[in-house]
């Protein structure tokens, strides 16, 4: 009996685990609050999309640091020189409705944080190449809110992010208004859009830590290997 419980045990982790790790579709592919830390934010975001060319940029003016006081509080490290924050993304709409493909793109911010009196490239990034919901998502939470995951390529903060290569997420709540001449997102990526009229968007960029996966693929290691020094533990009686 004990066997067959810790064998469904390691079956369901598993499985939760390979789950977890497929492809699911949804709109929005972060949660909004909280951000993991470090977090690296910008203000004033103009937001442009040309449908034509897929072209989505997103420019802005860094704005704070926020990064963990090690006792699982965080603190605001700041920004003594604000400078470029700028994310550059081409999505492939050519195929059916909401099955936009982000097909390249790059994070770039600079700025100085904590005592720095010179802005410096703080963070460099290459956007995740994929279907929207896994590589990017967006929906409208009344300030339409745009995501993508990233890779870390390099900047003085690279190391504070998890170093080279290491996931990161942002999220982009671009606030169109139409009565300040934007041309708001519709939901289609088929139609231009813009926020040229207003450019009072904010965005945060942060690091993308992955436990709930983790978690599930020891559990279910853990009960196979109970269940291997059981069988072991019969078989030499």
């Amino acid at each position: 009996m004990k066997i067959k419980i810790l064998a469904a045990i390691g079956a369901l982790s598993l499985m939760a685990s390979s789950q977890s790790m497929a492809t699911v579709r949804t709109d929005i592919i972060f949660p909004s609050n909280p951000v993991p830390l470090p977090d690296l934010t910008g203000s004033f975001m103009d937001v442009t999309y040309n449908a034509v060319s897929g072209a989505f940029v997103a420019s802005g003016w860094t704005t704070d640091y926020n990064i963990s006081d090690g006792s699982g509080g965080k603190t605001d490290v700041g920004v003594s020189q604000t400078d470029s924050y700028i994310l550059s993304a081409t999505i492939n709409n050519s195929g059916a409705y909401n099955s936009e493909v982000l097909t390249g793109g790059t994070l770039t911010i600079n700025g100085a944080v904590g005592d720095g009196d010179t802005s410096v490239t703080l963070l460099t990034a290459n956007l995740v190449t994929g279907t929207a919901g896994t590589a990017f998502g967006y929906g409208d939470g009344n300030n339409d809110i745009f995501q993508f995951r990233f890779n870390v390529s390099g900047g003085t903060l690279a190391d504070d992010f998890g170093g080279t290569g290491t996931t990161g997420g942002v999220t982009l709540a671009a606030w169109f208004n139409a009565s300040s001449g934007d041309h708001p997102f519709t939901g289609s990526w088929n139609s231009n859009f813009d926020s040229n009229g207003s450019s009072v968007g904010d965005i945060d960029s942060f690091t993308v830590p992955e436990p709930t996966t983790t978690a599930c693929f020891l559990l279910g290691l853990g009960a196979l290997v109970c269940i291997q020094r059981l069988n072991q533990k019969r078989s030499s009686r």
